[in-house]
């Protein structure tokens, strides 16, 4: 803050603007109509197929990365069991290189001996499940790093947040609008996960994972953390954190109503 103006941060936009007077301009920061660009049943035309899978099913889901874009040149890469599944590859293709690897598990850290993904370059990652040496369930998705000048940009915006010394649980607030609005559901999912990992009594950041996992079409990790926050502002008395967890839960509800995305093997 100076003499003139005011910084404030938009949530629905996730940057840094100057108020020079008492009024936010709406055409800098229009407060976002849930009802138009959230999926919900009077909404469905905002709804995307969600992604399909359970642990122990016979269809492979990719978790993370859980969007397209990302700042991690280097993701980690995560999917549901199959069952009766014997082996997974996981391969990574672009058009300037690609690499593939067999693992037991349903994670694979990016491994160190292989190059890493460049700013500007979509790459596809696909994970096959394998079965008596036959592919019989798979998943792909699609990445993205974003360039250099827009992740300096991000990181400028959280400089600037993190340099006024709020209180940690405003600081990460401010930080998932930032990420959240740039589509980066891979940093603000991890960051949140981190929160609520610590044991914070804090409902708001239960919810908002769980906001951002249904973002990401994955309405089974949503759920519990709907449930969890619902119990903390129950405990706490937050009856607008309650209203909210609630109506995530019955968000969840209509996403699996929805039909999955079924991958045939190829």
């Amino acid at each position: 803050m100076n003499s003139d103006y005011v910084e404030f941060l938009c949530f629905s936009s996730g940057n840094i603007l100057n108020l020079s007077s008492g009024t936010i301009p709406l055409d800098k920061c229009a407060e976002p109509d849930k009802a138009l660009s959230t999926c919900n049943p009077t909404n469905t035309n905002a709804c995307h197929i969600r992604k399909g899978g359970t642990e122990g099913s016979d269809e492979l889901t990719i978790i993370s990365p859980y969007s397209t874009s990302t700042l991690n040149s280097r993701p980690e890469i995560t999917w549901t069991a199959v069952k009766g599944a014997t082996s997974y590859k996981v391969k990574v293709k672009s058009y300037e290189f690609g690499w593939e690897k067999v693992v037991n598990q349903t994670r694979l850290a990016y491994p160190s001996y292989e190059k890493e993904f460049q700013p500007g370059t979509p790459y596809t990652i696909y994970v096959f499940a394998y079965k008596d040496g036959e592919v019989f369930s798979y998943d792909e998705t699609f990445v993205d790093v974003l360039s250099v000048a827009s992740q300096e940009q991000i990181a400028q915006k959280i400089k600037r947040i993190k340099d006024l010394g709020l209180p940690p649980d405003e600081t990460i607030q401010d930080v998932d609008a930032i990420y959240t609005a740039e589509n980066l559901l891979n940093e603000t999912i991890e960051m949140l996960k981190t929160a609520t990992a610590t044991g914070s009594l804090n409902p708001t950041f239960h919810r908002v994972l769980g906001d951002r996992y249904l973002k990401a079409k994955l309405p089974k990790e949503a759920k519990p953390e709907y449930i969890k926050a619902s119990e903390l502002a129950k405990s706490s008395n937050n009856s607008k954190e309650l209203q909210k967890a609630r109506s995530g839960l019955k968000l969840v509800e209509f996403y699996n109503q929805l039909p999955t995305r079924r991958n045939p093997p190829q």
